[in-house]
């Protein structure tokens, strides 16, 4: 398996190599359209991969379930990033091109709070009950795929009806910016997500009982005029350097 791996991160290096070559005379904007969790990723790598490649980067963020409901009405797009299940139906559709999806990093949910707050033990599974069920309020995200980990966690808990009667709920962004305005005591959220909100210190991580991890997917549009320009940006996201950045950000690169 380690060997697979090896050789299909050369085959992508040297794929991103044969586009840099010459790369800046055919310059264009490749839009992607990218789940949050891979957001403080890629605005850490997009500088690099312009300069590399003289391309533009036209990124929205979002959440996955939000994004799929959006190229299924018809948003024009070069990649995408979202959840396996969620590329694995815009495949279906015929929205994404079969045999391109590429999986990039997994990341579980976590918990934060104010900066400068007391940070609540939730290094256990009974800690973390405590720490849930004594907060204020909590806000959890209803359309991302973390809410529903939270959502089922809360089950395992046996505190949903509990939490969720303090709790506060956003449709899309970041729960952290709810906490960093005092709005909420504890915000729960994928880990690279409320890693990128100012103004909030990270706990850390669901203890491993009730961890779940979300996996990232790439895939390209089917209609994607330029196939090389595409493959070589995801090309760039599975470089070893890459890599390094995806685990500085609360992510594990596959």
């Amino acid at each position: 398996m380690f060997g697979l791996v090896k050789r299909y991160r050369t085959a992508c290096l040297l794929a991103l190599a044969a586009w840099t070559v010459g790369g800046a005379a055919r310059a264009a904007d490749v839009t992607v359209l990218c789940s949050a969790g891979l957001k403080s990723v890629v605005e850490q790598l997009a500088p690099e991969f312009e300069a590399r490649t003289g391309d533009h980067l036209v990124v929205t963020y979002d959440t996955s379930v939000l994004l799929k409901a959006q190229v299924e009405a018809g948003r024009p797009f070069d990649v995408v990033v979202l959840t396996p299940p969620l590329i694995g139906a815009l495949i279906q559709q015929g929205k994404v091109a079969d045999g391109s999806a590429v999986p990039l990093a997994r990341t579980g949910i976590g918990l934060a709070v104010k900066a400068g707050a007391p940070r609540p033990d939730i290094a256990s599974v009974d800690a973390l009950r405590r720490t849930l069920t004594g907060a204020r309020s909590v806000v959890y995200s209803t359309t991302g795929v973390s809410g529903s980990l939270f959502s089922a966690a809360l089950q395992t808990l046996g505190i949903a009806d509990a939490v969720k009667a303090r709790a506060r709920t956003i449709a899309n962004g970041f729960t952290g910016d709810v906490v960093a305005r005092g709005e909420a005591d504890l915000a729960v959220q994928l880990m690279p997500e409320l890693m990128s909100v100012p103004g909030v210190d990270v706990v850390g991580p669901f203890p491993a009982e009730l961890q779940a991890y979300v996996v990232l997917t790439a895939g390209l549009s089917a209609a994607a005029a330029d196939k090389a320009r595409t493959e070589a940006f995801l090309s760039f996201l599975k470089a070893p350097s890459a890599a390094a950045v995806i685990r500085a950000k609360g992510l594990e690169p596959i």
